[in-house]
């Protein structure tokens, strides 16, 4: 099995050199590189507040350094990667915590057969010593039916930071150490963790730590790297949600009018946009049953190293406790990666929609369209968007290279949206037509074709509402189509040559401009269509200099045309053979 990319310089200096960069960006925190424990810079004036202590295996970052700060861990013990921290670090953290400490420790323990033996050897110690220790052993992972586990019970996940988080701000509120400790309990009871793998994770110097195929996942995966409990196959993220949150709320007996607390985390490889989707996902089904989310956190927090994946983990907001569960987990904490902030807290303020009313109406000025052309003008945008549809994926591939992969993808939303409006555009005035299309583009496509397009018909409608009726319209549509160019080259800055869409346009416009001088012209339609595609086809091989392609130097994806002028050539092509073929 071949090994996969790292950037590591040795495999046994990796969690101390990763421990030192996290304090080398919070110097604050105090890095004992010997026992690879990370404190708090409170931690020598907690004399009358209970401390928290905290850790497991590395691979896992930011967890658990990356939670050490007032109002969270006290200190924190890494182990190797995917392995417990031996009894004498986690002894040496409880050591230097207890010696400026007098009212207690609560030690916050994942439930792995590793972290609850050497732990529990240093718990031990330190109670014969005279420390006072509570332990919390957390299991929220509820991906595997009660009747099928193990003595070794469920697994720890990352819904442990709530327990840390709440009992880390009852302790900065003074609460004596059975009180932290029983409500931290109560925390780790309500609340419930499901994840999902789509990739298995590797350690540094080795293969996946086990296959999956490109269209399964892996339901209930732990930290480890270790497989799940089920295989299925690859499904929609609302799908995978609602087969995650049925679990949880199943675990939890969460129902109708019931409130929680949310944690979204990325498992370390998958995408923010992803996340992103998740989150969404989570919020909204918890709502349509009824399930209000108090509280969303969403982050990076927990990790399986390189792995793709997610957790969603549910903390019940039991009604004797609900209170007290929100006050803390909205108190400030000074650990660099909590992902809640003043922004967490919903605000008072609603947003106020704009009403139909206010809404941007545009005027039918200009020249008007008899019933014959506006027909012909319908079948245009339903042929030129249909095609564009269909090369879709082409258009993708081309782009690929080049640029991001998402030129098909784009033109398509921009063609879905004048599909999807075709019935209240206004057909019969050029002028109002152009701004309604130059405002879809602005919608649905977004980035640097979506401008381009929003100018070029915009600048075309302003064009259009200038002139005045003339039998012959072909000359009409010129002046658009000229004046739009115009405007692409002053604000694109590209021009003829430049590997872009203007090559494509330019030619099938300076072809239109010489066949308006001619008397009648055999083909005239036929020979823009051809200008326009000789115009994509001469950005093959050429030197992009405009555009996110002119940052490429490799002359491997710089063979084929350019995606934009393609797209220009293929709905010229489409408009062209609408017309030609027009039948009343």
């Amino acid at each position: 099995m071949a090994t996969l990319k790292n950037l590591i310089n040795s495999l046994d200096d990796a969690v101390s050199e990763t421990l030192s960069g996290l304090s080398y960006t919070y110097p604050q925190l105090e890095h004992h590189v010997s026992h690879r424990v990370v404190l708090s810079p409170d931690y020598r004036n907690r004399r009358d507040k209970v401390a928290l202590i905290c850790g497991g295996g590395s691979g896992h970052e930011p967890f658990a350094a990356g939670f050490v700060g007032s109002g969270m861990l006290t200190a924190s013990i890494a182990g190797s990667i995917f392995a417990a921290p031996p009894s004498t670090h986690i002894t040496y953290a409880l050591r230097c915590v207890a010696e400026n400490n007098k009212v207690g420790i609560v030690v916050v323990v994942p439930n792995y057969t590793g972290d609850c033996l050497n732990f529990g050897i240093a718990i031990e110690k330190a109670r014969r010593a005279g420390v006072m220790v509570e332990e919390i052993i957390v299991d929220d992972d509820c991906s595997i039916p009660e009747n099928e586990l193990s003595v070794a019970g469920k697994r720890g996940l990352v819904g442990m930071l709530f327990a840390i988080k709440i009992a880390g701000a009852l302790a900065e509120k003074g609460l004596p150490l059975c009180e932290v400790a029983e409500i931290a309990r109560r925390v780790s009871q309500s609340t419930a963790t499901y994840g999902v793998g789509l990739s298995a994770c590797a350690i540094p110097g080795q293969g996946l730590m086990f296959e999956l195929a490109q269209d399964e996942i892996e339901c209930g995966m732990g930290m480890h790297g270790e497989a799940g409990y089920e295989r299925i196959k690859l499904r929609t993220a609302s799908e995978l949600v609602t087969l995650m949150l049925k679990r949880i709320c199943e675990t939890l007996s969460l129902s109708t009018n019931d409130s929680v607390a949310v944690i979204v985390n990325n498992f370390g490889a998958l995408s923010q946009l992803e996340q992103g989707i998740v989150v969404y996902e989570v919020v909204n089904q918890l709502r349509n049953m009824g399930i209000e989310p108090v509280r969303v956190y969403s982050g990076t927090l927990m990790t399986s190293l390189n792995s793709v994946g997610i957790h969603i983990s549910l903390l019940k907001l039991i009604e004797s406790h609900r209170d007290i569960f929100v006050e803390c987990l909205d108190e400030k904490t000074t650990a660099p990666c909590w992902p809640g902030c003043a922004y967490s807290i919903p605000s008072t303020l609603t947003s106020t929609p704009l009403k139909d009313s206010e809404k941007k109406k545009i005027e039918k000025i200009g020249i008007s369209l008899n019933a014959r052309d506006q027909r012909l003008i319908d079948s245009c945008l339903r042929d030129s968007c249909a095609a564009i549809i269909e090369k879709e994926a082409y258009l993708n591939g081309l782009d690929r290279g080049c640029g991001d992969g998402d030129c098909g993808s784009t033109l398509k939303r921009f063609a879905d949206g004048i599909l999807g409006n075709l019935d209240n555009l206004s057909l019969s005035h050029p002028a109002a037509l152009l701004s309604e299309i130059a405002d879809i583009a602005e919608e649905r496509m977004g980035g640097t074709s979506g401008a381009l397009y929003c100018l070029f018909f915009t600048t075309g409608a302003k064009t259009m509402a200038s002139l005045e009726q003339e039998e012959d319209i072909r000359r009409v549509w010129f002046c658009a189509f000229r004046s739009g160019l115009n405007c692409l080259e002053k604000y694109g800055k590209a021009k003829v040559g430049d590997r872009t869409m203007i090559d494509t346009m330019y030619a099938a416009c300076t072809t239109y401009e010489k066949l308006l001088k001619e008397e009648d012209p055999s083909d005239f339609y036929d020979k823009i269509a051809a200008a326009a595609w000789e115009g994509c086809y001469s950005t093959r091989n050429m030197k992009p200099k405009a555009g996110r392609a002119s940052y490429i130097k490799q002359a491997q994806y710089l063979t084929e045309v350019d995606a934009g002028a393609y797209a220009a050539a293929i709905w010229t092509a489409a408009i062209v053979r609408t017309i030609t073929h027009f039948k009343e």
